[in-house]
């Protein structure tokens, strides 16, 4: 988005080829359709992205492609009458051809600004797309409200969309925290597609953030990270791993005078219930750079230590502007990951005691770091104590947040 507009360019839609043909009338696709395998991807694995430049606007959803080196993605666009008119893909010709009359025709049709979900919420403005999924600004016409619309491209040919999209909604309604997204209900199109309404977050992300004004001193870091660690904590208390923690899923909140980071995304999320009626093999999903080595692994579900690791991950990202673990290609981080002791940045040279709170979050074996986030956030909320901070970027006081 154009800051100076306020207006954003939309992405671009998914490939015309990989469309499955359902009823509008059931949500469930053809069992010939589904694929004998989840679909891995080390680097979106489904994740929503947003038009190169833009400011988040949204519920908790719109991120980043995640690229195998630092450099900037850059999704490419296509013609607004494209999104309005068409299948993605499709030139507009071909899309106006498509019969409103007929079922299957009508559930491939994109959505477009003006239309009503589940009879209250009118659709203003596309924040960002993706392979699977959609972020819409709406207006919720019976509270004069806005709010994000989480919902699913109806030219998404992944058969398990629909589920990941619930259990999302599901793990994101389970965590009660200033610093998280709130979700406010789980409905239903008329088609039967579930979708999910969220807050809407009026910032950018940390890593647009980073992108822009480079590192912070390692106090503002930490003050900053505090809150998200909060968060996190709160999570794993109602039994939920968040396993996708990095810069572009937390956005920076103006909330009167003060910055608000708020954790978005929990769309790779793991539960306890979850685990406990599904044993099939977990998928590879998430960011590679801020993948904990167990994850990138495989073959065993990530306890709250996994997100521990991300964690401090971020924070060596925010004092140094690198991560601790980079390369040209997924597959060189995955290496580095796995093999590499990441190097102390410089700007901890003066700050050895934060070096060795980092050093242990980043253990390889899980057993080696803290064992809950609670433990972190005492280790860093000491710390800062001790160099003279009392509070964290949102005003709470250390000592009655993390010391009591």
């Amino acid at each position: 988005m154009d800051p100076a507009s306020n207006r954003s360019r939309p992405p671009s839609g998914g490939r015309a080829s990989q469309r499955a043909y359902r009823s509008p009338r059931s949500p469930r696709w053809p069992s010939s359709h589904r694929p004998p395998f989840e679909p891995v991807d080390l680097r979106t694995s489904g994740r929503l992205s947003r038009p190169s430049g833009s400011t988040f606007r949204h519920g908790g959803d719109v991120a980043p492609l995640e690229t195998p080196s630092d450099a900037p993605a850059t999704p490419a666009s296509v013609p607004p009458a494209t999104l309005r008119t068409g299948l993605a893909g499709a030139p507009p010709a071909a899309a106006l051809a498509v019969s409103a009359n007929d079922p299957c025709s009508a559930a491939l049709r994109r959505y477009a600004p003006g239309d009503v979900l589940g009879g209250r919420y009118r659709l203003t403005e596309l924040l960002g797309e993706g392979s699977m999924g959609a972020v819409w600004k709406a207006r919720n016409l019976s509270l004069s409200l806005d709010v994000a619309l989480k919902l699913i491209r109806r030219d998404c040919a992944v058969p398990e969309a629909a589920s990941r999209l619930i259990r999302e909604a599901q793990a994101t309604a389970r965590v009660s925290h200033r610093a998280a997204v709130r979700i406010f209900d789980l409905c239903f199109t008329e088609e039967g597609e579930p979708f999910a309404v969220m807050e809407l977050l009026q910032g950018r992300s940390l890593a647009q953030a980073l992108a822009e004004s480079g590192a912070m001193s390692p106090i503002s870091a930490v003050q900053l990270l505090l809150p998200v660690i909060g968060a996190l904590g709160a999570a794993h208390g109602a039994g939920v791993v968040h396993r996708d923690v990095k810069p572009a899923n937390i956005v920076l909140v103006r909330e009167g005078r003060r910055t608000v980071p708020k954790l978005i995304d929990f769309g790779i999320a793991f539960t306890e219930v979850r685990a406990a009626g599904d044993e099939r093999r977990e998928t590879l999903v998430g960011s590679p750079a801020y993948m904990a080595p167990e994850q990138v692994r495989g073959g065993q579900e990530s306890d709250a230590r996994a997100d521990v690791w991300s964690a401090c991950v971020v924070l060596y990202e925010l004092v140094s502007s690198r991560r601790p673990f980079g390369g040209p290609s997924s597959i060189s981080i995955v290496h580095d990951v796995l093999r590499l002791a990441p190097p102390r940045p410089e700007a901890l040279e003066l700050h050895p005691r934060l070096w060795e709170i980092i050093e242990r979050g980043l253990a390889k074996d899980p057993d080696g770091r803290f064992t809950t986030m609670a433990a972190l956030g005492r280790a860093l909320a000491q710390w800062a104590i001790a160099a003279g901070v009392a509070h964290d970027v949102t005003g709470a006081s250390l000592v009655d947040y993390w010391l009591s």
